[in-house]
C-alpha cells in the first residue's frame, strides 16, 4: 500500500529535492497551483525548492517575505537582489514601492533607487533619506525633479565651494537663487567681523561723546548712540566677547554720567536764569503795552476834540513812571521806558499846539477834496503845482503830531492820495516822455545835419515844431535853446535848396528829351531809366520860383515821349500775363481733382509737379494773382492737411510699433525674434510719417538691433553653455571610464556602473554611444567575473572533495545544503556521475553507461523535464564525503565543470 501512495503521489511533494524543482517547472500559476507554489516557497526544507517556487511566483510582496524570513541567507540576498530588480525596472505599483523604499534601510539599494527611479517624488523623498551629496548633484543636474524640490535638495549642501560650482551650472532661477544664498553666506561668514567693526566705532563715539563743549548737544548725541547700541543688541549676540563690550558699554555710560554731573548743574542754573529773564521780558512787555494803550486813549481824545478830558491820563502815566522805576529792569531797559513816558507826558503839556496842527490838516484835506481830479495834459499843468504844495504840508503836518494823528484822517489822506497819485503819476510820466522824445528829435536833427543828410531834415523838423508845441512852458525852456538853433538850420537849408534843385532839374530834362529821341534803348532798360528820373526829381524839391513850373511841365513832357515806345512792349507783356493766368487756372483745376485722389507715392510726386509749375507759371495781374494765389494757398494747404493727417496716422501707427517693440525686450529671446520680425513687416506696410519718420526710424532699427543682438548673445551664451556641458560630460565620462578600466572586482564593476548610468551626456551625440558601448563592455566583464566565480565554486567543491573527511562547512556554501543528506535511492555515486558525463556531452567509457542511459530516459518519461547537470550533482552531493576509493569520480567530474 506504501508503494502505491508514493508511486501516485504528486510529484510537487517528492523526497528528492531535484524531483521536487522540476515539478515546480511543471506548475502553472494559477489559482490551484498558486497556493502549492506558496507552500513550497516558504514551508520546503531544501533551499533550491523555495527559490524555485518564489522564482515561480516571481511576486514582489513574496519575494520581500523571503528576503525577511527565510532561512537561508543566500536565498535571502537573492530575494532582496529580485526585490531591487524589480524596483529598478518600475514593475511595481507606487504604493507598494513607498512602502518598501520606507522599510529599505540598506543604502546601497536605496541609491541605485535614487539614480534610476522616474518618479519625481519617490526620488526626492530617497534623495532627502539618503543626504548623500554625490546623489543630490547627479539629480539636480537632471529635470526630473520639479524646481521646489530641487531648491529643497539645495539645502542639503553646505560646503561654500560646491555651491559656487553649481551657481555657475545650474539653469535659471536657481543659479541667480544659489548667487544669492552665495552671498548670503558670504555676509552671514563676514557680519561678525562687520559687526565688531561697528561695536567697536560706537563704543568710541560713546566714549568721545563726553569730550564735546555744549551739553545740549552731547545729550542728543548720546541718546542717538544709545539707540544705535539697542538696535545692534542682535548682532551683539554673534561676537564671542559680547559681555565684555556690554560691560565696557556700562563703564563708558558710568563715566559720561560722572562727567556731565557739574554740567547738569550749571544747566540748571542757566535755566533759573533764563526763566528770570522771561519774566522780566514780560514785564516789559506788559509796561509797553500800558504805554501803547495810554497813547491810543490819547489819540483818540485828540480825534473826537475832548482835549480837556487828559487829566486821568496825566495820572495814568505818573503811575506807569513809578512801576518802571520799580521794576528790577535792566538799566538800558527802564531808560528807555522812562523816557517814553516822559516824552508821552510832555505831549499831554504840548496839546494845544498838536490841535491847531490837526485843525490845520483836517482844512488841507478839506481842500484837497474839493480839488477835480485832472482830466487832460492842461489841467494837470494847472493843479500840479498845488498838488506838490498839499503833499509837503501833510507830511510836514504829520511829522509833527506823530502817533497823536487819528486813523480817521490819515485813513481820509490815503484815500485821497490813491485817487490823485495814479492820474498825476500817469500826466507827469507822459509829459516826462513828450519832453524826453522833442530832447531825442533834435539830438536826431543835430546828428543829421552833421552827417550831411538834409532831405530828411524837413520832414523830421515838422515833427518837432508840433511835439514842442504840447510841451509845457517849464519844459520849453529847457529846449528853448536848441529849437532855435534847429529852426535856423532849416531855414539855411531852404535857400541853399533853391540854389542846388534848379541846375539839376535842367539837368534831368535834358536827359529824358535825349532819351525819347534815342531808337538803340530796349524797353525794360528804357522804363527803369524813366522810373529813376522820377524818383530823382521828387528828391530835388523845389527850383527858382521863376524857373520851376516850365521845368516840371517840360519834364514831364520828355518822360512821356521817352516812355512811349515802352507801351507795346509792356501789352505783350500783359498779354503774357494772361496766359499765365490760364495756366495757373489750369494748375488750380488740378489741384482740386488731386483733392479726390487716394494718398500714394503717385499723389506725392503729383503735388510736388503742381506746385513747381505753380512757381514756374510767370507773373500774372497783380490782382488776379493775389485772387489766384489765395486760392493756390488754399488748396495746398487743404492737400498738405491731408498729407499731414496721413503722416499723424502713420506716426501714430510707427509710435505703437516703436512702443510694442519695446515690449519685445522683456520677453524670451525666441519670442522677441519673431515679434521683432513681424514688427519690421508691419513697419514696411506704414507710409512715411512727415519730419519724425527718420528718428522714429532709428528709435525702431536700434530696438530691433538689440532683440537680435540678445538672440545672437544667447546664441553664443548657449553654445558655450552646451560646449562646458559637453567638456564636463567628457571629462565626467574619462573619470568614469578610466574607473570601468580599473576595475576587477565585481563590487568595483557594480560602482562604476551604477556612475556610468548615473552620467547624464547630450543625447544622440557621440559621447552617448561610448556610454552605451561602455556599459556593454561593464556588462560583459561583470557577467565573465560571475561565470569565472561560478565555475570556481566548482573547483573548489572539488578541491574539498579531494579530502576524504571533508565535511559541509568545508564546501561553498551553495553545495552545503545538498551535502550528505543520503536521500538518493534510484542511482548510486557512480552512476550518477557516469549520467552527469552523458547529459554533459562528455566522452564517457564507464560500463554502466548502457543503464544509466535507460534510466535516465526513464526518469525523463516519469517526470516529463529533462534532468540537468546541476540537479544530477545536487543528487551526487548528497552521499556526503567521497571515500578514498571514490576520488575517481572526483577527477571525472573536475574534468566535467573545468
Amino acid at each position: 500500500m506504501m508503494i502505491f501512495k508514493r508511486w501516485f503521489a504528486p510529484k510537487w511533494q517528492h523526497k528528492d529535492a531535484a524531483v521536487r524543482q522540476q515539478a515546480i517547472a511543471g506548475l502553472n500559476v494559477d489559482a490551484q497551483n498558486k497556493e502549492i507554489l506558496h507552500e513550497l516557497a516558504f514551508n520546503d526544507g531544501h533551499e533550491a525548492v523555495r527559490r524555485a517556487a518564489l522564482e515561480k511566483l516571481n511576486e514582489f510582496s513574496l519575494w520581500w517575505q523571503a528576503s525577511k524570513q527565510d532561512n537561508a541567507e543566500r536565498l535571502k540576498q537573492y530575494a532582496e537582489s529580485q526585490l531591487v530588480q524589480m524596483v529598478l525596472d518600475n514593475r511595481i505599483s507606487a504604493p507598494l514601492k513607498r512602502q518598501f523604499i520606507e522599510e529599505c534601510h540598506r543604502s546601497s539599494i536605496l541609491e541605485k533607487l535614487a539614480l534610476t527611479e522616474v518618479d519625481a517624488d519617490i526620488r526626492f523623498s530617497l534623495l532627502m533619506r539618503l543626504k548623500k551629496t554625490e546623489l543630490v548633484l547627479a539629480n539636480l543636474q537632471q529635470e526630473l525633479l520639479n524646481l521646489e524640490q530641487k531648491r529643497q535638495l539645495l539645502t542639503l549642501i553646505t560646503d561654500q565651494k560646491q555651491l559656487e560650482k553649481l551657481s555657475k551650472q545650474l539653469a535659471e532661477p536657481l543659479a541667480s537663487e544659489l548667487k544669492l544664498q552665495l552671498q548670503e553666506l558670504q555676509q552671514a561668514k563676514d557680519k561678525p567681523v562687520q559687526v565688531r567693526k561697528a561695536i567697536n566705532l560706537l563704543l568710541a563715539k560713546l566714549n568721545a561723546v563726553r569730550e564735546r563743549g555744549d551739553l545740549t548737544q552731547m545729550q542728543q548725541k548720546w541718546q542717538q548712540y544709545q539707540q544705535e547700541w539697542d538696535s545692534a543688541q542682535s548682532d551683539l549676540a554673534l561676537l564671542e566677547d559680547a559681555a565684555e563690550l556690554t560691560q565696557k558699554f556700562s563703564k563708558i555710560k558710568s563715566l559720561t554720567e560722572a562727567a556731565w554731573a557739574p554740567l547738569l548743574k550749571e544747566q540748571q542754573q542757566q535755566l533759573a536764569q533764563q526763566q528770570k529773564l522771561a519774566a522780566l521780558k514780560q514785564q516789559q512787555q506788559q509796561l509797553e503795552t500800558q504805554l501803547q494803550v495810554l497813547q491810543h486813549e490819547l489819540a483818540q481824545l485828540m480825534s473826537e476834540g475832548r482835549l480837556d478830558e487828559t487829566d486821568p491820563l496825566a495820572a495814568k502815566a505818573t503811575n506807569l513812571l513809578q512801576q518802571i522805576t520799580q521794576s528790577e529792569l535792566a538799566t538800558p531797559v527802564k531808560t528807555g521806558l522812562q523816557k517814553a513816558v516822559t516824552a508821552f507826558e510832555r505831549q499831554l503839556q504840548q496839546l494845544p499846539a498838536q490841535a491847531e496842527q490837526l485843525f490845520k490838516l483836517t482844512r488841507l484835506l478839506a481842500d484837497w477834496s474839493s480839488a477835480v481830479i485832472p482830466t487832460d495834459a492842461t489841467q494837470f499843468q494847472q493843479i500840479d503845482a498845488k498838488y506838490q504844495q498839499w503833499q509837503q504840508e501833510w507830511n510836514k503836518g504829520r511829522k509833527t503830531l506823530g502817533a497823536m494823528l487819528p486813523d480817521s484822517l490819515a485813513q481820509a489822506q490815503q484815500q485821497l492820495n490813491v485817487q490823485w497819485q495814479a492820474v498825476m503819476t500817469g500826466f507827469a510820466g507822459q509829459a516826462d516822455k513828450n519832453l524826453k522824445s522833442v530832447r531825442s528829435k533834435l539830438a536826431e536833427f543835430r546828428r543829421l545835419y552833421e552827417a550831411g543828410r538834409y532831405k530828411v531834415l524837413f520832414g523830421l523838423f515838422k515833427g518837432i515844431q508840433q511835439s514842442f508845441a504840447e510841451l509845457t512852458e517849464a519844459q520849453q525852456q529847457q529846449l528853448t535853446k536848441d529849437y532855435q538853433a534847429a529852426e535856423q538850420q532849416l531855414q539855411q537849408l531852404n535857400e541853399l535848396q533853391n540854389y542846388i534843385a534848379t541846375p539839376r532839374k535842367q539837368e534831368l530834362v535834358a536827359q529824358m528829351q535825349a532819351l525819347a529821341e534815342a531808337t538803340d534803348v530796349e524797353a525794360p532798360q528804357r522804363a527803369e531809366q524813366v522810373k529813376l528820373a522820377r524818383a530823382t526829381w521828387q528828391t530835388l524839391g523845389r527850383a527858382d520860383e521863376a524857373l520851376d513850373a516850365d521845368l516840371n511841365q517840360a519834364f514831364n513832357l520828355a518822360c512821356e515821349q521817352a516812355f512811349a515806345p515802352c507801351r507795346d512792349y509792356f501789352a505783350a507783356q500783359d498779354e503774357q500775363r494772361k496766359q499765365n493766368a490760364v495756366i495757373k487756372q489750369q494748375i488750380l483745376a488740378d489741384l482740386t481733382a488731386l483733392l479726390d485722389q487716394p494718398l500714394d507715392k503717385a499723389f506725392d510726386s503729383q503735388l510736388t509737379r503742381l506746385q513747381k509749375s505753380w512757381r514756374e507759371s510767370g507773373p500774372t495781374e497783380s490782382a488776379l494773382y493775389k485772387e489766384l494765389a489765395a486760392q493756390f494757398k488754399a488748396l495746398v494747404d487743404q492737400l498738405k492737411a491731408r498729407v499731414r493727417a496721413q503722416h499723424e496716422h502713420n506716426l501714430a501707427e510707427k509710435q505703437q510699433l516703436v512702443e510694442k517693440a519695446q515690449l519685445l525686450l522683456t520677453l524670451s529671446v525666441d519670442e522677441a525674434v519673431a515679434g521683432a520680425k513681424k514688427l519690421q513687416q508691419d513697419w514696411k506696410q506704414i507710409g512715411f510719417a512727415g519730419k519724425t519718420d527718420q528718428q522714429l526710424w532709428s528709435q525702431f532699427r536700434l530696438i530691433c538691433d538689440q532683440v537680435f543682438a540678445n538672440k545672437t548673445a544667447a546664441k553664443q551664451q548657449q553654445d558655450q553653455q552646451w560646449s562646458e556641458q559637453q567638456q564636463q560630460a567628457e571629462t565626467q565620462f574619462n573619470e568614469v571610464a578610466a574607473q570601468c578600466a580599473q576595475a576587477t572586482t565585481a563590487a568595483e564593476l557594480y560602482t562604476a556602473q551604477g556612475a556610468l548610468k548615473a552620467l547624464d551626456v547630450p543625447i544622440k551625440s557621440a559621447l552617448s554611444q561610448q556610454k552605451q558601448q561602455l556599459l556593454a563592455e561593464v556588462q560583459q566583464k561583470l557577467d565573465t567575473l560571475e561565470q569565472s566565480a561560478f565555475n570556481a565554486g566548482y573547483q573548489q567543491l572539488f578541491d574539498a572533495l579531494a579530502q576524504t573527511d571533508v565535511t559541509a562547512e568545508a564546501i561553498p556554501a551553495r553545495f552545503r545544503e545538498d551535502f550528505a543528506k543520503g536521500n538518493e535511492s534510484q542511482l548510486t555515486r557512480a552512476q550518477l556521475t557516469t549520467a552527469i558525463e552523458l547529459i554533459s556531452g562528455k566522452d564517457c567509457v564507464a560500463v554502466d553507461k548502457a543503464q544509466v542511459q535507460l534510466q535516465l530516459l526513464s526518469d525523463k518519461h516519469n517526470s516529463g523535464n529533462s534532468l540537468t547537470v546541476d540537479a544530477l550533482l545536487k543528487r551526487w552531493l548528497s552521499f556526503g564525503a567521497v571515500k578514498k576509493e571514490e576520488q575517481g569520480l572526483v577527477q571525472r567530474l573536475k574534468a566535467v565543470f573545468a
